[in-house]
């Protein structure tokens, strides 16, 4: 692939049993929580090979999982374990690997969403070959499930701790972004599937990927 092609990197934790989606454990059962994580890696994973042909990348956690989130993300990603302080530290980190090595447009995913559509990733790009800097996918209860970089863009993770893990993220990332003279475009806000009322919302969309359906109904 040439310069300018875009990337995808995955910010991917490997389904351990006590370690992913604790907040469903009552309702899907640990067993249940680490299939819909690999479920939801592997889709993504799928998404991204779609998006960026040769430009997928994944940084896992914990370091020793690369085998575990190599099964889920095959057809020749590079993986690399996530390392840096925080939410914020591995995101630059993990970005910064990748701009070592492309120049850009890179599209961060978080295996989060019931269903990553293509349409997720041509609005994204499209708004970056528009001139945006930055582009954010917000979820609804707080985070991201997406950032679209056009460079490196280390004024973005200068945001404290407690910003990342606050409903209020969207915001305070706007401002920091706005402080900084970036022009930002913005996705539709997206449901992630963290808590039981997510997966009863996930479950009454028609469009549900059926082996996401499947785990959350319980039948794996």
């Amino acid at each position: 692939m040439s310069a300018g092609d875009p990337a995808v990197l995955v910010m991917a934790r490997a389904p351990r049993r006590g370690e992913v989606r604790r907040a469903l454990e009552p309702m899907l059962g640990p067993d249940g929580c680490v299939a819909l994580q690999a479920a939801l890696i592997a889709q993504t994973a799928g998404w991204a090979h779609e998006v960026a042909p040769g430009g997928v990348f994944a940084a896992h956690e914990p370091p020793d999982a690369v085998e575990e989130v190599r099964r889920l993300i095959p057809g020749g990603a590079t993986l690399f374990p996530q390392n840096g302080d925080g939410i914020a530290g591995r995101i630059a980190d993990a970005a910064g690997r990748v701009f070592y090595r492309r120049t850009g447009p890179l599209l961060i995913a978080w295996p989060d969403l019931p269903r990553l559509r293509p349409e997720h990733g041509t609005a994204a790009l499209g708004d970056l070959a528009a001139g945006c800097d930055l582009v954010l996918g917000p979820a609804i209860d707080g985070g991201f499930y997406l950032i679209g970089l056009a460079r490196p863009l280390p004024e973005l993770f200068g945001l404290r701790e407690q910003a990342w893990r606050s409903p209020d993220v969207m915001a305070m990332g706007l401002a920091a972004a706005h402080r900084a003279g970036l022009e930002v475009g913005i996705l539709r806000a997206e449901r992630s599937l963290h808590r039981p009322s997510d997966v009863r919302a996930a479950l009454a969309d028609p469009t549900l990927p059926p082996e996401i359906a499947r785990i959350l109904r319980g039948r794996r």
